[in-house]
């Protein structure tokens, strides 16, 4: 994924977005979430017999989260949002000729998100912020590493405070302890889930 492109479709949405006001001002909503996430690990493979043509590449594994997220409208058009989920992630590989099953690579998460949201009086809003990772369960502990920070962006559509939002979580940080210079596996994975927006 392209961060600067998606930084300038925020943008644009923000703007195209800002003339209508959803909240209002002051208003703090709590957000219990729970959902799924599809994720893997962007640029990574599992090389096997000879020669470096022979790979599989990361595939998609689904996984399940959870948690809580609080909304704070600072203007009309303008939100901020902090939360604190359980997130199931990793990746896996198909068709790996070495390995009987399909190989898995699976890791628990305690994730942050700290956004920026721009609301519409219409229900749809547009979020983009930083979150920090941090691994909690895996089997593959000691490979990876304990602290990770990804680059949220989503849109979400709320409608008598029900709230389904679709997130892309952008990897900025390696996955793998001992990860060379050449080696771009980062977290990649899209979450969606299902709130109920409570006014506090």
């Amino acid at each position: 994924m392209n961060i600067k492109k998606l930084f300038i479709a925020f943008v644009f949405s923000f703007v195209v977005v800002s003339a209508f006001a959803q909240k209002p001002v002051g208003t703090l909503t709590l957000y219990p979430r729970v959902g799924m996430t599809l994720s893997k690990f962007t640029g990574d493979k599992v090389y096997y017999g000879y020669g470096v043509e022979n790979y599989a590449d990361a595939k998609y594994k689904a996984g399940i989260v959870a948690g809580a997220e609080l909304q704070y409208q600072m203007s009309d058009v303008v939100a901020l949002s902090g939360g604190v989920l359980y997130s199931q992630q990793g990746t896996k590989f198909d068709k790996v000729p070495e390995v009987d099953e399909k190989l898995k690579m699976e890791h628990n998460d305690i994730i942050v998100p700290l956004m920026l949201v721009a609301t519409t009086k219409y229900g749809i809003s547009a979020k983009i912020g930083v979150q920090p990772e941090i691994l909690v369960d895996s089997k593959y502990k000691d490979m990876m590493n304990g602290f990770n920070v990804s680059v949220p962006v989503g849109l979400s559509y709320e409608f008598k405070n029900v709230c389904l939002d679709v997130r892309y979580n952008i990897g900025l940080t390696k996955i793998y302890k001992d990860q060379g210079a050449n080696d771009t596996s980062h977290n990649g994975t899209f979450m969606f889930t299902l709130g109920y927006g409570i006014d506090l």
